[in-house]
């Protein structure tokens, strides 16, 4: 009983612990209560007037601020349609601590707890207000709310994550696919480093989307890579993009034109990602021999055993891919240029050099050493 001696009325035997409305209908109102193993009588007062003794009044005062707070946040204001939300809450261990006490005190079981009331009344409220639905697996947003002791609050919303299906189109040579030297800070930040940096495709991505998304981060993924110096042509080599909590919905599909580079966005599920990181592509290569070309015919009849099956390791991990036609364009001196149909992810390079272990390898096949000046990759086929 040492939590109510400040409760204690003057001059009487009695103890008097004031509830507001909300915690005494959870508490008290499905049967009358009573106490008898206590040599004080206690009595549950409900009241507008004092300090509610287990949630300091929050629900009376605190809570439609904290309503409000949400139906104002400009992540409604961004949404193009009625989002699904769903709203949590981390209250002070008071509020418990003083609940529990007095549902021991009075042996009160199976009754709703504060928190669930808090939410329940908060999503109510909101879904009302805003003709939204309550999502609590999968919501476009989510409310956080932080209570603090003294009844501050914080709110938190964080968006659904949106993943992008992407492809680039690269028609100037010299522009990297990765920018290596870009570290994240913030938008603006990152803005100023494109300035100062050498262009690369990451850099194009990046401005676009927090262009479009205004998203907390991205996460790009790569599906493959060429060489700094190489072409992607025809419709370009895909990739994804997860967008991080996006303050702005963008839209569903969108087309980015600059210098020599083509960038093409539609929003795809999470689902949908190992089908569109599987394709082939058509690529053309540049091969330097060690020796002139003499006999044509010969190279042309050796290269038939390139088709099939490719094997190399990746991570100390065997891999299997495959070559479905190889062609030579063109030869010239010590110079070729062959147009191959292959799956995506076969290392070009050394599957030309063979300088790491890879089955079969060009070098072997021609009976002389090969290398890769570059690599041009003229279209994706996607696989059905």
């Amino acid at each position: 009983m040492e939590n109510l001696k400040i409760l204690r009325l003057e001059n009487s035997n009695q103890i008097q612990i004031p509830l507001c409305k909300f915690c005494y209908g959870r508490n008290f109102s499905k049967k009358r209560m009573s106490l008898v193993k206590y040599s004080v009588s206690i009595s549950i007062v409900k009241t507008s007037i004092k300090v509610c003794y287990i949630c300091r009044n929050f629900f009376l005062g605190t809570l439609p601020s904290v309503v409000n707070k949400i139906l104002t946040s400009e992540m409604f204001g961004s949404t193009n349609c009625i989002p699904t939300i769903d709203i949590g809450t981390r209250i002070p261990f008071l509020f418990y601590e003083n609940e529990d006490y007095i549902r021991s005190m009075f042996q009160i079981k199976g009754t709703t707890g504060i928190k669930t009331q808090i939410n329940l009344l908060i999503r109510e409220k909101i879904r009302k207000n805003k003709k939204c639905l309550i999502d609590h697996l999968n919501p476009e947003l989510k409310f956080d709310v932080v209570i603090e002791y003294d009844l501050s609050f914080s709110v938190n919303c964080k968006a659904k994550e949106i993943y992008l299906l992407g492809r680039y189109v690269k028609l100037g040579r010299g522009i990297a696919q990765k920018d290596r030297n870009w570290i994240k800070k913030d938008s603006q930040t990152f803005r100023k480093l494109i300035d100062e940096k050498e262009k690369s495709i990451e850099q194009s991505i990046r401005k676009s989307v927090w262009s479009e998304y205004n998203p907390e981060d991205m996460k790009i993924t790569w599906t493959g890579s060429e060489d700094k110096y190489s072409l992607v042509l025809g419709s370009g080599r895909p990739f994804f993009v997860k967008v991080i909590n996006p303050k702005i919905k963008g839209s569903d599909e969108q087309k980015v034109l600059e210098e020599d580079v083509e960038l093409h966005f539609r929003k795809i599920g999470y689902n949908q990602i190992d089908y569109y990181g599987k394709y082939r592509i058509l690529v053309t290569v540049y091969v330097k021999l060690d020796e002139k070309v003499r006999n044509i015919s010969h190279f042309q009849s050796r290269m038939q055993k390139l088709g099939g099956e490719v094997t190399f390791r990746v991570k100390n991990r065997k891999t299997t891919r495959n070559i479905y036609f190889v062609k030579l364009v063109n030869a010239v001196e010590d110079r070729l240029e062959l147009l191959l149909d292959m799956d995506n992810g076969i290392p070009i390079k050394q599957f030309v050099g063979g300088n790491e272990p890879i089955e079969p390898c060009l070098s072997n096949i021609l009976e002389t050493k090969c290398e890769c000046i570059y690599f041009d990759i003229n279209d994706v086929i996607l696989n059905k």
